[in-house]
């Protein structure tokens, strides 16, 4: 039986294999998503969906186009275009001409839609912490190494594929 097969525990005995690491990268991920909507929903209420939650933390960095969004998400422009359309609706985000190209939009959040994000994420935080600080020392050092790395090489990623299926 394999390591993955064992659960994370029995896992960490030995060290992974890159498809041993995956697997339990594979196996944490859905947990992961289900503590972050829990706390995003609880917050910021049952209608509010994970898409739009990424796509308010995205413009919480800075005002994007459409175009730019629907890469970053990996979706088509029409289903960006009905989920930022439903956003506007509910005053989170605010169209103003691209002073870069007039043919498009910049988007950027309104002081409603920063409020409704930055309480989210702030909840989000509270669900994750009592986990992260159940974690040794010694295992938080670990994913203190493991995350930037893997940060690293997804970003690296997703640029390589923005530059090369631009849409």
């Amino acid at each position: 039986m394999g390591n993955s097969e064992q659960g994370p525990e029995a896992a960490a005995q030995e060290p992974w294999d890159r498809e041993q690491a995956t697997n339990q990268l594979l196996a944490l991920l859905p947990l992961l998503n289900r503590i972050v909507v829990t706390a995003v929903q609880r917050e910021a209420g049952a209608d509010t969906t994970m898409p739009q939650f990424r796509v308010l933390a995205l413009l919480a960095a800075q005002p994007q186009t459409l175009s730019a969004l629907a890469r970053q998400r990996r979706v088509s422009l029409q289903s960006m275009g009905a989920l930022v359309q439903s956003m506007v609706e509910r005053g989170w985000i605010v169209r103003t001409p691209d002073p870069q190209d007039r043919r498009q939009y910049l988007l950027t959040l309104s002081e409603a839609g920063r409020s409704h994000y930055e309480r989210a994420q702030a909840q989000s935080l509270r669900a994750l912490l009592p986990f992260i600080a159940a974690l040794s020392a010694e295992a938080l050092r670990a994913v203190q190494l493991a995350l930037p790395a893997l940060h690293r090489v997804l970003t690296r990623e997703e640029e390589a594929d923005g530059d090369s299926n631009p849409r």
